[in-house]
């Protein structure tokens, strides 16, 4: 488990963007692929996961993992 920050954001955004390229890559999924199983544009889904995108949100990346198969569990407590 990781603490985040508001701060620590865009590694959070970094991490999820690893997991999901190496999913794509295990089930041998291209850019174009994953936009016809989301209902995304291809150059929409490589500007998400290169993060030129501007204003590349948790959201477009949650779309883009659940949409080849990976489930994302968070927990959320009060800090210490």
């Amino acid at each position: 488990m990781v603490d985040w920050e508001e701060t620590e954001v865009p590694k959070l955004k970094e991490q999820l963007t690893t997991k999901i390229l190496a999913e794509m890559e295990k089930q041998g999924l291209s850019q174009g692929e994953v936009g016809r199983l989301i209902g995304m544009d291809r150059k929409n889904v490589n500007k998400t996961l290169r993060g030129t995108e501007r204003g590349v949100s948790i959201n477009q990346l949650v779309r883009i993992a659940n949409g080849i198969g990976l489930k994302i569990d968070m927990i959320i407590k009060r800090k210490k």
